[in-house]
């Protein structure tokens, strides 16, 4: 069940490459936080019960509530429907995203099946999932897309550390947590403000920003 889980979570993802509407990719976070609950809960026998409550609000009210409805009332605010023209067309982008997915299941099969101490299907998920979430960055112009693909790349890192340690220390979750709020609070504000300077949000803009005296 954990493995199923896990393969949805990586195949969000390439849902993430093929879309650009900025509302579905609102509600894959939703989809990403459910799927990270469902795979702690089954490492629940691993985890203590304080250890295993912060997860559940680490990812149940904050990844798939909290985060999602901050980024509707911005998308609503600026009027942002679609991530137009990225660099790359959104079906090369699925080929690629598919490669990376696939490459990480391999490494994650032939390369991390011999060491006992981290669980190849996390790794091999969780890194492709970090890698796909840097390289849409690059290729996306919309700042809200931009902010949607760091919570993702957040995301797989915290995957990540599940897969090198069953049991995570709240310091750590609490730590991560926080950087994330940090990062979509700073980012949301940066949205508000290039919104009403600019007509859209595209990243090209931000080299026009200037410091005036």
């Amino acid at each position: 069940m954990e493995k199923g889980f896990i393969i949805l979570f990586g195949l969000t993802m390439l849902y993430l490459a093929a879309t650009s509407r900025i509302i579905s990719h609102i509600r894959l976070l939703i989809a990403q936080g459910v799927l990270l609950f469902l795979i702690c809960c089954t490492n629940f026998a691993h985890t203590e019960i304080l250890n295993f409550a912060f997860l559940t609000v680490e990812t149940l009210i904050v990844k798939s509530i909290l985060i999602p409805l901050f980024l509707c009332k911005v998308q609503k605010k600026t009027g942002s429907n679609r991530d137009y023209a990225p660099n790359v067309p959104h079906f090369y982008s699925l080929v690629i995203a598919s490669i990376i997915l696939l490459g990480g299941f391999l490494v994650s099969n032939y390369w991390m099946s011999s060491v006992k101490m981290i669980s190849p299907i996390h790794f091999g998920v969780s890194v492709a999932t970090i890698v796909i979430s840097l390289w849409l960055i690059t290729i996306k112009h919309h700042i809200i897309s931009n902010v949607i693909c760091f919570i993702t790349m957040e995301n797989g890192i915290f995957l990540l550390s599940l897969s090198v340690a069953k049991e995570m220390p709240m310091l750590v979750n609490m730590g991560v947590l926080l950087d994330v709020f940090i990062a979509v609070y700073i980012l949301g504000l940066f949205v508000n403000v290039i919104n009403k300077e600019f007509k859209d949000l595209e990243v090209s803009h931000l080299s026009e920003l200037k410091d005036y005296e």
